[in-house]
């Protein structure tokens, strides 16, 4: 499963507090392109992403930066990976940035070749990858203006973090319309696909838990 949410919605915190439930669950992160470990993953994966970003690619459309290449290895790859590790698991696998957060900063964030209608049947074939290994999201979720406060209170840096509140609200709602698409596409692919939407402005981050455990045990 992965936890989803616009910047501010509480992500981190819940990811941090599922870590007292050792037991049931096991916390996951993509592979690292700085440990020597993955090396081999992104060798591989990545090799395998480049002929279908030559095809879409456009002269004049600015190149992957290695972090975005990095990104599209892992949503290339990393499904096997998971399904391999759930054969020999007996926990749940909870995803913090995961496949939906990658796609999404690709989808509004990358080449704008990713953007046109060429690039259809390469996203189609990863939410394909991608259906086969979700279960379940964790939306997490408030209003714009609780977001807001918390996005400028933080310590965390963000990129919007100074801007005015109108520049703030239209990056959430991009991140959220992103969201949905993929959700939908992936929804289209999977019904059986569970989606908890919580509003972490109205319930807690224990609630939360609770209620996820309790549709872990359903």
């Amino acid at each position: 499963m992965e936890i989803v949410g616009p910047a501010g919605a509480g992500k981190t915190t819940l990811y941090q507090k599922l870590d007292c439930y050792t037991k049931l669950i096991q916390l996951e992160n993509f592979p690292d392109v700085r440990k020597t470990t993955d090396a081999p993953f992104f060798i591989s994966n990545g090799l395998g992403m480049i002929p279908n970003l030559l095809r879409l690619y456009r002269p004049g459309s600015r190149q992957l930066t290695r972090r975005e290449f990095a990104w599209m290895s892992i949503l290339n790859g990393w499904p096997a990976v998971l399904r391999n590790q759930l054969k020999n698991c007996n926990k749940v696998i909870v995803l913090d940035q995961g496949p939906v957060y990658l796609m999404t900063e690709m989808r509004l964030f990358g080449p704008e070749y990713l953007r046109q209608q060429t690039a259809q049947r390469f996203w189609q074939n990863l939410f394909d990858h991608w259906t086969q290994t979700l279960d379940m999201i964790v939306w997490l979720d408030t209003t714009r203006e609780v977001l807001l406060e918390r996005i400028r209170t933080r310590q965390q840096e963000h990129v919007v973090k100074a801007q005015p509140a109108k520049v703030v609200y239209e990056f959430l709602d991009d991140y959220r319309h992103e969201y949905e698409f993929i959700l939908s596409r992936l929804l289209a692919n999977n019904t059986c696909l569970k989606v908890l939407r919580f509003d972490t402005g109205r319930q807690t981050p224990q609630q939360i838990v609770d209620q996820f455990l309790f549709q872990l045990s359903d």
